[in-house]
């Protein structure tokens, strides 16, 4: 999988892979994944939904960075499929 430095092209590689589309949420909070969101702010958070409260958030001034952590959250499901 190429490195992205958006959220563009890190859903373009996501869907490539076999990962189910259930295990996370790109742009938006979903209960029960991995999510990544830009905040008002327009820093990004990296967090896992559940029961309509984000977990384990971090935040990244830079969109890059926060995608190479977010592949960091979903590596034990890509290690799966491998």
């Amino acid at each position: 999988m190429m490195i992205p430095v958006n959220v563009g092209q890190l859903e373009y590689h996501l869907k490539q892979t076999r990962i189910d589309p259930m295990a996370y949420s790109i742009g938006e909070f979903s209960d029960d994944c991995a999510c990544i969101v830009q905040s008002e702010d327009g820093t990004w958070e990296t967090f896992r939904g559940e029961r309509g409260k984000k977990y384990d958030l971090r935040q990244w001034d830079n969109e890059g960075d926060a995608c190479v952590f977010f592949i960091g959250m979903l590596w034990g499901e890509i290690m799966d499929l491998i």
